[in-house]
């Protein structure tokens, strides 16, 4: 995944904008990555000027001051999404151009390395005989499920676990059941690289 860069300028109040504004410009002066941004550096120079003067005036109070500042305000929105729209056309998601340019890198999505635990597990009989459907809940990082099953009740001492499927769905139907005999079931998670901890046990029965 290539490296972006973040604005989230709407959520800028007009002080952090013009802070941004100048930061880009001070990052843009004399760097040859990005030798022709859409405004000028004397443009962009001019519209800080005029919007921290907008900014200054609506301190006052009045209606029209602070008419003006919004304004600017759009206005700077403006100039800002169009450089960064340069920035990135002129980067190709290079990290080192990108952050050159005074404007702050988006943070990258970390991998998920560990796997969670399938909750809500349950086995029902089909209306097949010797089948039954094994379903659970979602395992946090899991590309898949890996069925198990024992013969013996696990909670009365040491049980023999069998691989009997798995699956990128969180449901598998398993034939070969022995009819009207307790069978139990556990589900873990299987990741990328890593697998996690069983799930909590359910029993079952086919017909």
């Amino acid at each position: 995944m290539r490296t972006n860069i973040k604005l989230g300028l709407y959520l800028l109040l007009p002080t952090a904008l013009l802070a941004l504004l100048n930061h880009v410009i001070s990052k843009l002066t004399g760097n040859a990555f990005f030798p022709a941004p859409p405004l000028t550096l004397l443009q962009m120079q001019a519209l800080s000027d005029a919007f921290a003067k907008s900014i200054d005036d609506s301190m006052g109070g009045s209606v029209e001051s602070r008419t003006i500042r919004d304004a600017k305000v759009l206005e700077v929105r403006t100039a800002l999404i169009a450089t960064a729209d340069y920035v990135r056309a002129e980067s190709y998601g290079d990290a080192t151009k990108l952050a050159s340019s005074g404007f702050e890198l988006a943070k990258k999505p970390e991998p998920i390395n560990t796997v969670g635990i399938p909750g809500n597990v349950t086995v029902t009989a089909t209306d097949v005989a010797n089948e039954v459907l094994v379903r659970w809940g979602k395992a946090e990082g899991a590309k898949m499920g890996r069925v198990e099953r024992a013969l013996s009740d696990p909670t009365l001492g040491t049980t023999t676990w069998v691989t009997v499927g798995q699956t990128t769905r969180q449901r598998m139907v398993v034939s070969g059941m022995p009819s009207y005999e307790a069978c139990w079931f556990r589900v873990i998670g299987v990741g990328k690289t890593s697998e996690g901890l069983p799930s909590d046990v359910a029993m079952g029965r086919a017909a």
